[in-house]
């Protein structure tokens, strides 16, 4: 299991454009309003605008996808090699938090030295836990019909996986 939610956050960048802290972005208070203000009931481009500029990962059957979130007053593709991001489905925005800090896998990378296909280990490795706390925090936004109808946040803490 570990394993597999590693694999799929290697893909998330964290915040790659705006200036808005990656901790405010996964957070949620007890109204169910992320950091963000994007709340069930917010609309695909409420949702859009708050974490445009963010890696998401959109949910493509039992794996996800990543993607950058389309900024709807740009209304423009990411890249000629990309599909725009879709209105509908499940999306997922995660970082991992390295001592209390929210990093991108990019940074994570840079950070340690280590490549990003071989970070997932070194992440997980008992040497690295013994030194440090990793935990995988992440917010899936399921979005029917151009509506947020839910959103959840959890986390896998990787020290008291020992």
């Amino acid at each position: 299991m570990i394993a597999v939610i590693m694999l799929l956050a290697l893909l998330c960048q964290g915040c790659t454009e705006k200036s808005i802290p990656l901790a405010s972005a996964l957070s949620m208070d007890s109204e169910g309003n992320t950091g963000l203000g994007i709340h069930t009931g917010s609309t695909y481009d409420e949702w859009a605008t708050a974490y445009g500029g963010f890696e998401v990962q959109v949910a493509d059957g039992e794996n996800y996808v990543p993607y950058t979130v389309d900024i709807p007053e740009e209304r423009k593709e990411m890249s000629e090699d990309t599909e725009p991001i879709p209105h509908d489905g499940r999306f997922m925005v995660a970082a991992f938090y390295i001592d209390d800090v929210p990093m991108s896998v990019k940074d994570i990378a840079e950070a340690t030295g280590v490549g990003t296909d071989e970070l997932a280990d070194h992440l997980a490795s008992p040497e690295y836990l013994a030194e440090h706390t990793v935990v995988f925090r992440y917010m899936i936004f399921i979005i029917e019909n151009d509506v947020v109808n839910n959103i959840a946040c959890d986390y896998l803490d990787y020290n008291s996986e020992l």
